[in-house]
């Protein structure tokens, strides 16, 4: 052996090895998952997008037009009405579900009687079929039979034989399904942010108390930091699950009365499928990538925050 020269014991090759080996191994067993994402969700989008260049309809082929369909749909007041409603309707149902959804996290992570008995009663929001639920509401907010207008006439805000037409007024209608959305989307938040909580160490709230921090305090400094990555997460799939709200929307209003609650995956269905246009459907759809994209940024950075969890640097 040369002089100065190091030859690597034979356990240190073997450790390298098996590490290279189960690198492979990863990556083989990813091999499937990235076909599927391939071909059943990546192919479709780009498909998608090309279909937008085009003046493709149902029973026809289409030919490129660039971008003309985007060009039509900047001049068109649905189009406008809707990206602006499903703006509106993302984000005030978000933040409410968010804010009640949280509430509803801390009061279940307390000491209290019949906690999983209520644990399982928020939980059942969720469970129910989306539909079902439209349908629910539906006739919750019918103008003849509707509950809320039943307790106003009980309550004597409303005269007997006087109605509300809940969903025959674009503006009540409007209302309706974002209460409906937020009533489908609290226990998601609500026991996902349960199943945070539960991971904070009651050490810390235990020396912050006593270090004389208050309620908000302890929110503040304890709480709020060590589930932001949890919440970041949270509201990226509460956004996205309501920007893209297709059921509740179609099932409750089809999108009316006048397309007052009509959003943009309705508006996208009813160009391209029903109203034929392909074409045109698939540039509505396509112009939600970017709100999307925008949504998945936001919880990117805010994983960031994991970094400065575990003492790292966030450079």
């Amino acid at each position: 052996m040369a002089s100065g020269s190091f030859a690597a014991p034979p356990e240190t090759t073997a450790w390298t090895r098996l590490m290279v080996n189960r690198n492979w191994l990863g990556f083989w067993f990813m091999v499937p998952t990235m076909i599927f994402l391939v071909f059943f969700l990546a192919w479709p989008l780009i498909l998608g997008m090309w279909m937008s260049m085009t003046d493709m309809r149902i029973g026809r082929g289409g030919s490129f037009i660039g971008l003309e369909n985007y060009q039509y749909l900047l001049d068109d007041s649905d189009f406008l009405n809707a990206t602006a409603f499903t703006l509106a309707y993302t984000a005030v149902a978000s933040v409410v579900k968010f804010a009640v959804g949280l509430y509803l996290a801390i009061l279940l992570n307390n000491h209290m009687p019949f906690k999983a008995f209520i644990r399982a009663i928020v939980l059942i929001p969720f469970i129910v079929p989306t539909v079902l639920s439209a349908v629910a509401f539906w006739w919750i907010f019918d103008t003849q039979f509707s509950i809320f207008t039943w307790l106003l006439q009980k309550w004597g805000f409303l005269d007997k034989g006087q109605y509300i037409n809940w969903l025959g007024d674009p503006f009540l209608a409007q209302c309706s399904v974002i209460f409906a959305n937020i009533w489908r989307g609290i226990p998601f938040i609500a026991i996902t942010l349960l199943a945070g909580l539960q991971t904070v160490s009651p050490s810390l709230y235990e020396a912050a108390t006593l270090d004389g921090a208050s309620g908000w305090q302890r929110f503040r400094f304890v709480t709020y930091p060590l589930l932001t990555p949890i919440i970041a997460v949270v509201m990226t799939f509460s956004v996205l699950f309501t920007f893209t709200d297709f059921q509740l929307i179609w099932a409750m209003t089809r999108g009316g009365p006048v397309n007052a609650t009509q959003l943009m995956a309705t508006l996208s269905y009813q160009r391209g499928i029903l109203g034929g246009r392909l074409g045109e459907g698939a540039a509505i759809a396509t112009a939600m990538v970017p709100f999307l994209l925008a949504a998945i940024m936001v919880s990117w950075f805010g994983l960031q925050r994991r970094k400065w969890q575990q003492g790292e640097s966030n450079d």
